[in-house]
C-alpha cells in the first residue's frame, strides 16, 4: 500500500475540515431560520411554554364565523368578543389534552386511521370527495383533523372514561331519582290503507263493510309502503302521524276501523290494532338503559373535573395585543 506524502494528507484533512465546516454551518442557519421564524410569528397565547400562533387563532375564528347568520355577529361586539374567546379557550384546551395524550405515549396507529377513514368513506359512498368539495377542504387537511379529533377520543377513553365505574346501587338511586325519565308514553298499533284518489278509497271502504278483510284491502288498494305488510305500520305514539290524523287515531277504539278521513295528503282508513296507556317502566325493564345514561353523565361530569384539573396545573400566558391585531 503507497503512503500518502505530507501535501496529499493535508489536503485531504482540510478537505475533511471544508465539508465538516459546511455541515455545521448548514445546520446552524437552517435552525436560525426556523428560530427566526417562530420568533417573528404572532402568537395569541402560550401554553406551558407551547406557542399557539395568531394565523391558526384566525383561521378558526373565520371558520366559526362562517357557520353563524350574519346578521348575529354585524352589531353586537359583545358577542364577537365571546365568540373569539370561545376560539382562544378551545384552542387552549385542545393543545393541553394533544400534550397530555404525547405524555402518555398515545397515539393512532396507521392501521387505526385507515379503518376510520373506509368508515367514513363507506358513509359517504361516492359523496365522500364531493363533500369535501363542497366544504372546501383538501383531503390533507381534513386528514390532519380527523387523526387529531381520534387521538383525543382516545385520550379521553384511556385517561378518563377508564377510571369511570357504574355499580348496580348507583343505577338503581338513579332510577329512582329520574323515574319521568323511563316512561312508556301511550301508544297504538295503527294499520292505515292511503290512497290518493276519493273514489278508490270509497271503494276499499265499501270492501271493508261488506266484511273483506282489512290487511287483504290494504294490500291491494294502498299505496302507502307499508302496503307490503297488510297496512301495519307498528305502534306509534302521539305526534308521529300529522295533526288532524294524531288525534282521531288515538281517539279510534280499538278493532274498529275508521271512516274515509281526508288530509293535504289524500285520503285515509285506519284501524287500530292494540292501544297501550301511558305507564311507568319497572328498573329491570330499563336496567340496560339506565347503566348506559349514568355511565354518560357519570364520563361528563369526570371529564370536566380532569380537564379543570389540567388547566389549573398548566401555565397559560394569553397575548391580548396579538388578538386585536
Amino acid at each position: 500500500m503507497n503512503k500518502k506524502t505530507f501535501p496529499e494528507q493535508a489536503l485531504v484533512e482540510t478537505g475533511r475540515r471544508r465539508v465538516l465546516l459546511f455541515c455545521l454551518l448548514l445546520i446552524f442557519f437552517t435552525g436560525a431560520c426556523e428560530k427566526v421564524d417562530s420568533f417573528y410569528r404572532p402568537y395569541v397565547a402560550t401554553v406551558n411554554g407551547a406557542k399557539l400562533y395568531q394565523d391558526e387563532y384566525r383561521a378558526r375564528l373565520e371558520q366559526k364565523k362562517a357557520m353563524l347568520p350574519g346578521e348575529v355577529l354585524s352589531h353586537k361586539m359583545n358577542d364577537l368578543r365571546r365568540l373569539e374567546e370561545e376560539v382562544l379557550e378551545n384552542m387552549i384546551t385542545e393543545k393541553l389534552m394533544l400534550m397530555r395524550a404525547e405524555e402518555l405515549n398515545i397515539y393512532i396507529g396507521d392501521d387505526e386511521l385507515k379503518q376510520k377513514i373506509n368508515e367514513i368513506k363507506n358513509q359517504y359512498g361516492d359523496g365522500f370527495n364531493k363533500m369535501l368539495q363542497q366544504e372546501n377542504v383538501r383531503y390533507e387537511k381534513w386528514l390532519d383533523e380527523l387523526k387529531k379529533e381520534l387521538l383525543l377520543q382516545k385520550l379521553i377513553a384511556v385517561d378518563v372514561n377508564a377510571h369511570v365505574r357504574v355499580s348496580e346501587d348507583e343505577a338503581e338511586d338513579y332510577f329512582a331519582e329520574n323515574r319521568q325519565k323511563y316512561r312508556n308514553e301511550a301508544r297504538v298499533r295503527l294499520s292505515q290503507i292511503f290512497v290518493r284518489d276519493s273514489d278508490r278509497a270509497k271503494d276499499a271502504e265499501k270492501s271493508l263493510l261488506a266484511g273483506a278483510d282489512f290487511a287483504s284491502i290494504a294490500s291491494e288498494y294502498s299505496i302507502g309502503p307499508e302496503a307490503v305488510r297488510g297496512g301495519d305500520m307498528g305502534f306509534i305514539t302521539r305526534g308521529i302521524m300529522p295533526e288532524p290524523l294524531d288525534e282521531i287515531i288515538f281517539k279510534l277504539p280499538v278493532n274498529k276501523i275508521s271512516p274515509i278521513i281526508k288530509s293535504s295528503y289524500g285520503f285515509h282508513i285506519f284501524l287500530v290494532k292494540a292501544s297501550e296507556a301511558a305507564r311507568m317502566c319497572n328498573y329491570e325493564d330499563v336496567k340496560e338503559e339506565v347503566m348506559s345514561n349514568l355511565r354518560a353523565k357519570k364520563e361528563e361530569d369526570a371529564f370536566r373535573i380532569w380537564l379543570e384539573a389540567m388547566k389549573i396545573k398548566a401555565v397559560v400566558k394569553k397575548n391580548t395585543a396579538a388578538k386585536k391585531n
